[in-house]
């Protein structure tokens, strides 16, 4: 007896039922498919969870109970049908299987069962998002089935002649039944970038089989039109998008439009629901109607004419059966005229500003070792120089004002973490009110002059440290740092002269790593290079100031000499003639919180100050929780910085900056402060190291993920004329909330233990949670 030729059908697949659970199983499993959603894991299981999952799959559960019949979805039914018929057409040499992606039976372990077998995908046109993931689903059951031979694939058919004139055919009989005004031809939509960065044939597989289709219709060219459907998220697809086309024409006076979708062969929810209802309800509304034309389904010709493609695939290899008369043969030339352009929203960086902003990194990542490399020393730093200089009046004015207010009886960890606050907020303090006067000079005099002076300030602030042989000459160099280290508000500017709107994000991203890697390395350089006593090498030293933490300033200040060198030599200025920066910053608390024109900035900001606020807080008294809880010394407290700033820099270079302006700013500034919550939670009640960095890894990727997006949300959402303004108030207003955090957080810890700062921030999240809500991103600008 001779052995069957196995043949197995593939088709997407439908939810198990219209009950939510079963549609949000089937959501679950098809958006987490990578070839769909290629976002980074990490992030995409966050934005999936969070986001989609819990609404979604009660909305198309809807949709799904419009297109059922007794419990039965088109798609698989028609499948089936389809399957029998093509055994019928095909005879008893053949057995014709049908399998699904995400239905059973399922197409890899249809494979398995049936050895030998040749897959026609039911994809006419070619994607990596369909086609591909068909072989992903069997290679999870055999794998390398390129090298084993036992699978033959089948990538397309969409220049299939019998497709093309069938198709034909049913949209002139359609037509001519139901006249229509205007014609359109409606793809399943995929993201530009799917095609621009990632090579994928889909695009122009969906322009040959339209240039064939208007080619073959008998009907007026001029108003036979191709579009794209079915869009998910803010990333640019392709477009036009069928659904703006269709309004448009209907805006336009256009009564009567018929749509078919030959990126389907079976009618489904997106042909069924998304076309032929929700479409024909927004015609319906501007008064014009809507002819749907089903998809080729069971249609006898085509079951016997894809029975005759099937033997011949078993005949032949399949790149001899599409250079057969089985296939249309394409005119590349020709195929130009119905193949457009892609061009992404998104611009490239040009190359002055990736010089540009090389510098700025270097710049911004020192200011920050400045701000941070403190961090790890706290507990030491104040023991260091209660026994050093008992006497000095400033410290006695500190902690006598400490002590006092805390009726302690002598110095403890509650007393040594207000201390911690008020020098993290003297630092803030400092650079809220400089940086308004930096912006404001820059615009007057160029972004280079201010950087230069700014930086060469921060040199001499890192010297006087290294030489701080009293608390008095620390604090003056800190009240030095801190004044130059407004210089971020100048910095930023220069990036926003360089970039625009569409890539804004991705500059200000570089902001974000430039911060992270600061955290990486300052707290890094302050935990190591305590460890190392300097005054053990150089004794001599001691009478001119030299102490156990002036490796980490002297560090530091090599680094500023560095970045003031470069920034001499290779920088260019960048002030344009007209000023759009962020160089409108202010210390008036009232003009801070005085609503601006455009209410989505107002939101921004104020959303951006809370969260920075509880954000910085946490900042300022982790190292003293880890002390009292773990024991760090500060070679511990640097670890935790690293892990921290190693997350942050991951996120940001690997998501941030590629993925912020097609995900939306928006969204992913939501995911951010979501993040966070869990992980304030988590190092509120830790008790083991591994709880303690479980809630630092949520908390470095919700940094990561918001204070970037929120930056860009702000430039957005401005008009030209208002950017200086709105961006100026938004790095004010951050500045603020480092002043306001240390402060609030460190009496949180003293006057309720080390749980409740932590606990408390994860509440306070949820009102800048809810005030981000009410943004509306307009990727495009006003």
């Amino acid at each position: 007896m001779q052995k069957k030729k196995n043949i197995v059908l593939c088709q997407l697949g439908s939810p198990k039922s219209t009950k939510v659970q079963d549609v949000r199983s089937y959501l679950k499993e098809f958006l987490s498919d990578p070839r769909v959603i290629d976002v980074p894991r990490v992030l995409w299981f966050f934005i999936l969870r969070l986001f989609i999952l819990p609404t979604r799959p009660k909305r198309s559960a809807e949709a799904y109970k419009r297109i059922e019949f007794c419990g039965f979805f088109p798609l698989i039914e028609l499948t089936k049908k389809f399957s029998s018929k093509v055994q019928v057409s095909l005879g008893d040499e053949y057995k014709v299987l049908d399998s699904y992606i995400l239905s059973e039976p399922r197409v890899g372990d249809v494979v398995v069962e049936n050895h030998n077998c040749i897959v026609f995908p039911q994809f006419p046109q070619f994607s990596d998002t369909t086609t591909s993931s068909v072989k992903d689903c069997i290679e999870k059951k055999i794998p390398n089935i390129n090298e084993n031979g036992s699978v033959t694939f089948i990538p397309y058919y969409h220049r299939l002649k019998a497709f093309i004139d069938l198709s034909a055919k049913r949209i002139e009989e359609h037509i001519a039944k139901y006249p229509v005004e205007e014609l359109i031809i409606s793809f399943h939509g995929i993201p530009v970038r799917y095609v621009t960065q990632k090579k994928d044939p889909y695009y122009k597989h969906c322009c040959e089989t339209y240039m064939l289709l208007k080619e073959k219709i008998n009907f007026p060219k001029e108003n036979i039109h191709m579009t794209f459907q079915s869009r998910l998220g803010n990333e640019q697809w392709l477009n036009p998008y069928t659904d703006e086309f269709a309004t448009e024409l209907a805006d336009k006076g256009v009564k009567s439009i018929g749509v078919y979708c030959p990126s389907f062969v079976v009618d489904c929810l997106e042909t069924t629901d998304e076309i032929g209802n929700e479409l024909g309800e927004e015609l319906e509304e501007k008064h014009c109607e809507l002819s749907f034309i089903p998809c080729l389904n069971v249609d006898d010709n085509w079951c016997d004419a894809y029975a005759d493609f099937i033997k011949a695939c078993c005949e032949k290899k399949f790149e001899e059966v599409e250079k057969s008369e089985l296939f249309y043969q394409i005119d590349e030339k020709k195929l130009e005229g119905y193949m457009p352009k892609l061009e992404t929203k998104q611009n490239p960086l040009s190359p002055k500003a990736k010089k540009t902003i090389k510098i700025l990194f270097l710049t911004l990542f020192l200011d920050l070792i400045g701000f941070s490399i403190i961090f790890p020393m706290f507990p030491s730093l104040a023991k260091y120089y209660l026994d050093l200089d008992p006497s000095n009046p400033f410290l006695q004015f500190i902690f006598g004002s400490i002590m006092k207010w805390t009726d302690a009886g002598g110095v403890n960890m509650s007393s040594i973490v207000l201390f911690g606050g008020v020098l993290g907020a003297l630092y803030s303090l400092l650079q809220f009110f400089a940086a308004p006067v930096w912006g404001s000079l820059s615009d007057r005099f160029g972004r280079k002059p201010i950087l230069m002076v700014t930086i060469f300030g921060l040199f001499v602030s890192y010297i006087m440290w290294a030489l701080s042989g009293s608390f008095t000459i620390l604090i003056l160099a800190r009240f030095i740092g801190g004044i130059m280290g407004g210089n971020i508000s100048t910095a930023t500017a220069a990036i926003a002269d360089v970039t625009d709107k569409s890539n804004r994000s991705k500059g200000m991203a570089f902001v974000g790593i430039a911060f992270a890697f600061g955290f990486i390395f300052g707290p890094a350089i302050g935990g190591v290079l305590t460890v190392i006593n300097p005054v053990d090498h150089f004794p001599s030293l001691v009478q001119y100031g030299w102490n156990p933490f002036s490796y980490a300033a002297c560090f530091a200040g090599i680094l500023s000499f560095i970045n003031l060198v470069i920034l001499v030599r290779s920088f260019e200025e960048t002030k344009p003639e007209k000023i759009t920066s962020d160089s409108d910053r202010t210390s008036n608390i009232g003009k801070l919180f005085t609503p601006l024109k455009n209410k989505n900035v107002n939101f921004t900001n104020y959303a951006y100050f809370l969260f920075l606020s509880a954000f910085s807080g946490m900042e300022f008294t982790l190292t003293f929780l880890a002390v009292e809880r773990f024991s760090y010394n500060s070679l511990d407290n640097a670890y935790m910085f690293i892990f921290i700033g190693f997350i942050i820099a991951f996120v940001q270079g690997g998501v941030v900056r590629r993925k912020a302006h097609t995900i939306g700013e928006k969204k992913m500034a939501v995911a951010g402060l979501v993040s966070v919550i869990p992980g304030l939670i988590i190092i509120s009640v830790a008790k083991l190291p591994f709880l303690l960095y479980l809630g630092l890894f949520f908390l470095a990727i919700g940094s990561a993920l918001a204070i970037p997006t929120l930056t860009s949300l702000v430039s957005l959402n401005s008009s030209e004329s208002e950017q200086g303004r709105s961006l100026g108030i938004f790095r004010s207003l951050g500045a603020l909330g480092r002043i306001i955090g240390p402060i609030v957080a460190s009496v949180l810890y003293w006057r309720l233990g080390s749980v409740y700062p932590y606990l408390i921030g994860a509440f306070f999240i949820i009102i800048p949670l809810f005030i981000l809500n009410k943004v509306e991103q307009k990727a495009e600008n006003n």
